[in-house]
């Protein structure tokens, strides 16, 4: 994984690669703002790999195959991702906002399943598209990117080989630790994306200080200008930026948050490389 990881970041496409995808993916978490709030991004990814691998992997001869409220918080609880009553509340939000809903087990009507919706799809799709799409700017998986789109079996297969490295591996974060500084907060993720993708005309100042106001990226992610601010300073305290005026006004981004950023986005798409490789999307 390390290995591939190194050789996606070490291609001369990478930068154009993490600047496409930091753009698209901050594009369909801003239009879908309650999706930020369910949880932080690290427990969003591997609880919604989980949840979409165990719900492709039911069928009608199958039924114990799906996914209970019970499972997924048996899950969260013995990895330490969330606890029991956090994982109920997520879970309930999720049936609120019609990304799942529960199903009557057809055994034992005492059970009550969860199926992921076609609301839950269609988001689920729109988060890991960006990924294929600057994945393909480096590897030969444009296919995938349209696949995905139109194949169940290929998108359950994506979902859990991901879910499966986490069981047997970890997450990705244990591999970055220094990532949780932003993974382990609302849209912390999107808001680092947000800002090293910063290029637009008037948002660079000199070379890598930019223009970044606390407000306005408040705003984009449904968070507080307290939030925003809060994690800059945290930032600039572990030398990733340094702030040269109040508000976001002026941030000096270090090569440290590049290098930072880069390691992880390549160990995502490594894993997705992987996975798209043995769901048989090579060719």
């Amino acid at each position: 994984m390390i290995a591939d990881a190194q050789g996606l970041k070490a291609h001369s496409g990478f930068k154009a690669a993490r600047n496409l995808f930091a753009r698209r993916y901050g594009a369909v978490l801003k239009a879908n703002l309650p999706v930020i709030h369910l949880a932080t991004d690290e427990i969003r990814l591997i609880v919604g790999a989980y949840v979409l691998s165990r719900h492709f992997a039911a069928s009608p001869n199958d039924p114990a195959a799906g996914v209970t409220v019970a499972d997924v918080q048996t899950f969260c609880t013995v990895h330490a991702l969330a606890g029991h009553n956090r994982i109920g509340a997520i879970l309930n939000l999720l049936r609120q906002a019609g990304y799942l809903r529960q199903v009557k087990d057809l055994r034992d009507k005492r059970i009550k399943r969860l199926e992921v919706t076609r609301a839950g799809l269609t988001i689920a799709r729109q988060i890991i598209t960006p990924y294929l799409q600057a994945l393909a700017q480096l590897q030969q998986v444009e296919h995938a990117v349209r696949r995905v789109e139109i194949d169940d079996a290929f998108f359950g297969a994506l979902a859990r080989y991901c879910s499966n490295y986490f069981l047997t591996h970890g997450t990705l974060v244990d591999l970055v630790p220094e990532m949780r500084l932003f993974m382990a907060r609302d849209a912390g993720f999107e808001i680092l994306l947000k800002l090293i993708a910063t290029e637009m005309p008037g948002e660079i100042l000199k070379d890598r200080t930019v223009h970044f106001h606390y407000g306005a990226v408040a705003d984009c992610f449904g968070v507080s200008r307290v939030h925003v601010r809060r994690l800059l300073e945290d930032a600039a305290e572990e030398g990733y930026v340094t702030l040269h005026a109040p508000g976001g006004r002026a941030i000096e981004i270090h090569a440290s948050l590049f290098e930072l950023v880069d390691n992880f986005i390549a160990l995502q798409m490594a894993l997705l490389l992987q996975a798209v490789v043995h769901a048989g999307g090579k060719g």
